[in-house]
């Protein structure tokens, strides 16, 4: 981790910064807030109170957005790396990733790395869509449905059937449950959990649950090593 010192000074001014901001803020608001601010200071601010978790939260996917860059291929943006995902993605974001989780002041990381991946997936689906929609028409609908977005044209369709605005793509349900109980497998086999799950007062239940997540995958065709898995997910979700 960098040589830097955090003051209380710097968390307080960044924590009213991030409270002067809507819950909604997205992601030009939040990096204006921590414009001056370094990696380790935004992740800072989650240690001070449960007001300020979920602003310093997207606050630091906003840093990340930011630093890394979004693009349409669904693969190369940072909030889709997997656990022991080996592409340059996630070399590249392991760095950055290694510090918060140092500054954290948490039991499981790894939980709250989650959240931030999924604000950054929010905070960065507007711009995905502007990308997406300056594409070749003949490249969209494949960038809406790796990103699990949907076209504009297919959004007007589901709002008109259903007077609904669903957020993101309805899956297939074979889909949903592969990609789905994917995730809960690899949570629960994760080599980062292990303490956590063998210190849980509900420890057996964990266990045994593992146990039926892999009879389930397994029901449902889906190998269970971890970088097949994977791969896996990924070719279900781009049907």
């Amino acid at each position: 981790m960098e040589n830097q010192t955090v003051t209380i000074e710097q968390v307080i001014a960044l924590s009213d910064n991030l409270a002067a901001l809507p819950k909604d803020a997205n992601q030009g608001q939040l990096a204006e807030a921590i414009a001056d601010a370094t990696l380790i200071q935004i992740a800072a601010v989650s240690n001070h109170g449960d007001r300020i978790t979920g602003s310093a939260e997207r606050a630091v996917a906003a840093w990340f957005n930011a630093e890394f860059g979004l693009t349409t291929d669904a693969e190369a943006n940072w909030f889709n790396v997997e656990h022991r995902d080996t592409s340059e993605v996630a070399k590249k974001i392991a760095a950055p990733k290694k510090e918060v989780y140092t500054v954290w002041n948490s039991s499981n990381p790894s939980v709250k790395f989650s959240r931030v991946k999924t604000y950054g997936r929010e905070l960065a689906e507007p711009m995905i869509l502007s990308m997406i929609a300056a594409l070749p028409e003949d490249e969209r609908e494949e960038a809406y449905g790796t990103n699990d977005l949907l076209s504009p044209a297919k959004l007007a369709e589901m709002q008109e059937a259903e007077g609904t605005a669903p957020t993101s793509r309805t899956r297939d349900l074979y889909e949903r449950s592969v990609v789905e109980l994917g995730k809960l497998y690899r949570a629960l086999n994760a080599t980062d959990n292990d303490a956590v799950i063998k210190g849980h007062a509900k420890s057996l239940e964990l266990q045994a649950a593992l146990v039926d997540v892999t009879k389930a995958l397994k029901t449902l065709g889906a190998p269970v090593d971890d970088e097949a898995l994977v791969t896996f997910m990924k070719s279900v979700a781009k049907r």
